[in-house]
């Protein structure tokens, strides 16, 4: 997402120098803090920027990321978003040791509450900010630019991430998905998709689109909701997606969750797991695999990217040189029962 200028002050942002001079936010950051860690050329460079762009650093910000903090505010859509508990468990085995301390938000909140929602969290003076299977929008992201403070994005790998990005490429989960229930010999695979966050959303529609038009197979069997990943949506959902394709013969859903709701339906309707309808799920953890019958799925590392983006936080903390802020991490297709045997 390409960053602009608000129209409203005109005021130029930490990004707005960073991408004059061609390095990152955090190194621009790091050149006004502690110019003592960057070469000459390079803190000349951001002073020429800075003196072209007339960037004023925000005080209070300032204060705020050099202040001698150890807490880290790790933003959530909601607790009950999978691979939470997982992914926050293995960041705090990682930090604490250092004597960082964690605080989870509850974003729960439309766009236009990024701002205020950052502000009343900022005010808690953090070291970093941690945001999991959430992305901020334009505002917030030059809100965060702008204070200069370590981000660390876990969920979707990205390459246009605002900071550090850790996770799972979504498409190629999603497309190792889709081959793995079609080399069991199912053809009418349809798609139900409840999740919302923007980059995720994106990943795994082109993952579906690539799989199954490498299988000659039609894309166009998608549900997309706005409801919750829960058992209850995936419960209530099938019946819908069997009524307006009768065909399907496997339905791949991109939680654990929505996928045991609607394997529960499939049990009170009496249809047949997988001979009538296969089942398959984005997610692999507990729930996947101790359902009846288990479910096929793809599991996605959680605890390793905890571990990881909290690794990658430390060197952020540190002001250290080089950080390899694009880490892929790899899923793992599991083939079980529920789309035939294993």
């Amino acid at each position: 997402m390409k960053e602009r200028r608000r129209r409203s002050t005109g005021k130029s942002t930490l990004a707005d120098v960073a991408r004059l001079v061609g390095v990152s936010t955090m190194t621009a950051s790091r050149a006004l803090r502690v110019p003592e860690k960057v070469s000459l050329a390079l803190r000349e460079k951001i002073e020429a920027a800075v003196s072209e762009l007339g960037y004023v650093p925000n005080l209070a910000a300032s204060g705020l990321a050099s202040a001698s903090s150890r807490l880290i505010v790790m933003v959530v859509p909601s607790l009950a978003t999978a691979g939470c508990a997982q992914a926050s468990e293995a960041l705090q085995s990682v930090l604490k040791p250092h004597g960082y301390q964690m605080m989870l938000a509850e974003a729960n909140t439309a766009a236009a509450g990024e701002v205020p929602l950052m502000e009343m969290l900022l005010a808690y003076n953090p070291a970093a900010i941690v945001q999991f299977a959430f992305e901020c929008g334009e505002e917030g992201r030059r809100l965060l630019a702008n204070v200069g403070l370590p981000v660390i994005e876990m969920g979707a790998v990205s390459r246009d991430s605002a900071g550090i990005s850790v996770g799972v490429d979504y498409a190629r989960a999603t497309r190792d998905l889709v081959e793995g229930v079609a080399a069991r010999g199912f053809r009418n695979i349809a798609l139900l998709c409840t999740q919302n966050h923007p980059t995720l959303f994106r990943q795994i529609m082109a993952g579906w689109h690539s799989g199954m038009l490498a299988k000659n197979f039609s894309p166009h069997r998608v549900v997309t909701s706005a409801e919750p990943s829960s058992v209850a949506t995936g419960h209530r959902l099938l019946s819908d997606i069997r009524l307006t394709w009768p065909e399907i013969d496997a339905l791949i859903c991109t939680t654990d969750e929505v996928a045991c709701g609607a394997l529960m339906a499939c049990h009170a309707e009496a249809i047949d797991i997988p001979s009538q309808l296969a089942l398959a799920s984005l997610g692999g953890g507990h729930l996947s695999a101790v359902c009846s019958p288990p479910l096929t799925s793809v599991a996605l590392p959680w605890e390793e990217i905890g571990r990881t983006a909290g690794w990658r936080l430390l060197e952020a903390l540190r002001d250290e040189e080089t950080i390899e802020t694009y880490n892929p991490l790899p899923a793992k297709l599991i083939l079980r029962a529920s789309t035939g045997k294993h």
